[in-house]
Protein backbone atom coordinates (compact mmCIF):
# COMPACT_ATOMS: atom_id res chain seq x y z
CA UNK A 1 0.00 0.00 0.00
CA UNK A 2 1.23 3.31 -0.86
CA UNK A 3 2.23 5.79 1.98
CA UNK A 4 -0.89 8.22 0.84
CA UNK A 5 -3.43 5.58 0.68
CA UNK A 6 -1.91 4.51 4.29
CA UNK A 7 -2.72 7.43 5.40
CA UNK A 8 -6.22 7.48 3.93
CA UNK A 9 -7.11 4.31 4.76
CA UNK A 10 -6.95 5.90 8.92
CA UNK A 11 -9.68 7.46 7.77
CA UNK A 12 -11.80 6.17 10.44
CA UNK A 13 -9.26 7.22 13.34
CA UNK A 14 -9.37 10.52 14.81
CA UNK A 15 -9.52 12.82 17.96
CA UNK A 16 -12.19 11.43 19.92
CA UNK A 17 -15.07 14.27 19.69
CA UNK A 18 -18.38 14.24 17.70
CA UNK A 19 -18.13 14.77 14.04
CA UNK A 20 -19.87 17.79 12.90
CA UNK A 21 -23.66 18.18 10.79
CA UNK A 22 -24.33 14.12 11.76
CA UNK A 23 -26.44 13.51 14.73
CA UNK A 24 -26.19 10.64 16.98
CA UNK A 25 -28.30 7.02 16.44
CA UNK A 26 -31.47 7.18 17.49
CA UNK A 27 -31.63 5.95 21.10
CA UNK A 28 -27.85 6.29 20.49
CA UNK A 29 -24.87 7.07 23.23
CA UNK A 30 -21.73 8.25 22.58
CA UNK A 31 -18.99 5.85 23.48
CA UNK A 32 -16.07 8.37 24.78
CA UNK A 33 -13.87 5.43 26.09
CA UNK A 34 -14.10 2.73 22.97
CA UNK A 35 -13.59 6.54 20.65
CA UNK A 36 -10.53 7.35 23.07
CA UNK A 37 -9.05 3.64 22.60
CA UNK A 38 -9.47 4.01 18.95
CA UNK A 39 -7.82 7.44 18.52
CA UNK A 40 -4.86 6.07 21.08
CA UNK A 41 -4.00 3.17 18.68
CA UNK A 42 -4.42 5.44 15.36
CA UNK A 43 -1.83 8.29 16.61
CA UNK A 44 0.40 5.93 17.23
CA UNK A 45 0.24 4.61 13.49
CA UNK A 46 -0.11 7.99 11.96
CA UNK A 47 2.77 9.11 13.11
CA UNK A 48 4.98 6.36 11.13
CA UNK A 49 2.69 6.96 8.27
CA UNK A 50 3.17 10.96 8.27
CA UNK A 51 6.65 10.06 8.21
CA UNK A 52 6.31 7.89 5.16
CA UNK A 53 4.40 10.32 3.34
CA UNK A 54 7.40 12.65 3.89
CA UNK A 55 9.82 9.70 1.72
CA UNK A 56 7.07 8.88 -0.38
CA UNK A 57 7.48 10.92 -4.03
CA UNK A 58 4.26 12.68 -3.84
CA UNK A 59 3.83 15.97 -5.20
CA UNK A 60 4.09 18.93 -2.42
CA UNK A 61 0.47 20.20 -2.72
CA UNK A 62 -0.90 16.21 -2.67
CA UNK A 63 1.50 15.81 0.97
CA UNK A 64 0.05 19.25 2.34
CA UNK A 65 -3.62 18.01 1.02
CA UNK A 66 -3.58 15.17 3.44
CA UNK A 67 -2.18 16.96 6.43
CA UNK A 68 -4.50 19.29 6.18
CA UNK A 69 -7.34 16.62 6.59
CA UNK A 70 -5.69 15.08 8.92
CA UNK A 71 -5.00 17.70 11.05
CA UNK A 72 -9.13 18.37 11.51
CA UNK A 73 -9.20 14.55 11.51
CA UNK A 74 -12.33 13.36 14.23
CA UNK A 75 -14.22 10.45 15.05
CA UNK A 76 -17.08 9.34 17.51
CA UNK A 77 -18.21 6.17 18.39
CA UNK A 78 -22.25 5.52 18.94
CA UNK A 79 -23.68 2.01 20.43
CA UNK A 80 -27.61 2.14 19.75
CA UNK A 81 -30.11 -0.52 20.93
CA UNK A 82 -31.76 0.13 18.01
CA UNK A 83 -31.53 -2.27 14.94
CA UNK A 84 -29.23 -2.05 12.08
CA UNK A 85 -31.88 -1.42 9.67
CA UNK A 86 -33.68 0.90 11.34
CA UNK A 87 -30.15 2.92 12.01
CA UNK A 88 -29.41 2.72 8.60
CA UNK A 89 -32.86 3.84 7.22
CA UNK A 90 -32.24 6.82 10.17
CA UNK A 91 -29.29 8.12 8.24
CA UNK A 92 -30.73 7.58 4.64
CA UNK A 93 -33.43 10.28 6.08
CA UNK A 94 -33.39 14.00 6.76
CA UNK A 95 -30.32 13.82 8.68
CA UNK A 96 -27.80 13.32 5.97
CA UNK A 97 -29.78 11.64 2.84
CA UNK A 98 -27.42 9.36 2.23
CA UNK A 99 -26.57 6.58 0.23
CA UNK A 100 -25.30 3.38 1.73
CA UNK A 101 -23.27 0.33 0.09
CA UNK A 102 -24.40 -2.29 2.03
CA UNK A 103 -23.05 -6.06 2.81
CA UNK A 104 -21.56 -8.69 4.82
CA UNK A 105 -18.87 -9.22 7.07
CA UNK A 106 -16.77 -11.94 8.46
CA UNK A 107 -16.56 -11.08 12.27
CA UNK A 108 -13.49 -13.69 12.90
CA UNK A 109 -12.03 -12.31 10.09
CA UNK A 110 -12.78 -8.75 11.14
CA UNK A 111 -11.59 -9.75 14.55
CA UNK A 112 -8.37 -11.20 13.83
CA UNK A 113 -7.20 -8.47 11.85
CA UNK A 114 -8.00 -6.35 14.70
CA UNK A 115 -6.59 -8.15 17.48
CA UNK A 116 -3.37 -8.26 14.92
CA UNK A 117 -3.41 -4.37 14.92
CA UNK A 118 -4.48 -4.03 18.64
CA UNK A 119 -1.68 -6.46 19.57
CA UNK A 120 -4.19 -8.47 21.53
CA UNK A 121 -5.02 -11.95 21.61
CA UNK A 122 -7.71 -13.66 19.89
CA UNK A 123 -10.03 -15.83 22.65
CA UNK A 124 -10.37 -18.74 21.54
CA UNK A 125 -13.91 -19.49 22.83
CA UNK A 126 -14.42 -15.86 20.27
CA UNK A 127 -12.59 -18.17 17.60
CA UNK A 128 -15.29 -20.92 18.28
CA UNK A 129 -18.13 -19.09 18.54
CA UNK A 130 -17.50 -17.11 15.73
CA UNK A 131 -16.28 -19.15 12.81
CA UNK A 132 -18.27 -18.84 9.70
CA UNK A 133 -20.62 -16.26 11.24
CA UNK A 134 -21.39 -12.85 9.05
CA UNK A 135 -22.73 -9.60 10.28
CA UNK A 136 -24.01 -6.68 8.21
CA UNK A 137 -22.50 -3.59 7.36
CA UNK A 138 -23.20 -0.27 5.58
CA UNK A 139 -20.84 2.52 4.67
CA UNK A 140 -21.63 5.66 3.86
CA UNK A 141 -18.50 8.25 2.21
CA UNK A 142 -19.03 11.65 1.33
CA UNK A 143 -18.08 12.36 -2.67
CA UNK A 144 -15.24 14.61 -1.36
CA UNK A 145 -13.70 11.92 1.24
CA UNK A 146 -14.38 14.11 3.74
CA UNK A 147 -17.22 12.11 6.25
CA UNK A 148 -17.28 8.60 6.41
CA UNK A 149 -20.63 6.68 8.47
CA UNK A 150 -20.66 3.39 8.88
CA UNK A 151 -23.23 1.07 10.54
CA UNK A 152 -22.60 -2.63 11.85
CA UNK A 153 -24.91 -5.14 13.54
CA UNK A 154 -22.18 -5.97 16.04
CA UNK A 155 -19.45 -4.03 17.91
CA UNK A 156 -15.81 -5.66 18.01
CA UNK A 157 -14.86 -3.49 21.14
CA UNK A 158 -11.23 -1.67 20.81
CA UNK A 159 -10.58 -1.77 24.31
CA UNK A 160 -10.69 -6.11 24.49
CA UNK A 161 -11.86 -7.21 21.61
CA UNK A 162 -14.70 -8.61 22.94
CA UNK A 163 -17.59 -9.27 20.25
CA UNK A 164 -21.01 -8.59 20.82
CA UNK A 165 -24.12 -8.24 18.82
CA UNK A 166 -25.08 -4.42 19.32
CA UNK A 167 -25.69 -1.97 16.47
CA UNK A 168 -22.36 0.57 16.69
CA UNK A 169 -21.90 3.91 14.20
CA UNK A 170 -18.72 4.93 13.47
CA UNK A 171 -18.49 8.43 12.21
CA UNK A 172 -15.23 10.20 11.20
CA UNK A 173 -14.67 13.38 9.48
CA UNK A 174 -11.49 14.80 8.02
CA UNK A 175 -10.72 18.78 7.71
CA UNK A 176 -11.36 20.76 4.50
Amino acid sequence: MTPLLALLSLFWLADPSSAKDVPPPPGGRFEAEMTKVVSERAKVEMQGLLAQLEQASQPAETKALVKRRLAGLKVAVYTTAKGWEETVAFYEGPPLGAYFLKGERDILADLRDYARAAGIPVDPEAEKRWTGKSAKTARFTKGDETLQVVVEDHLIDPRDGKVTATTVVLVTSLGS
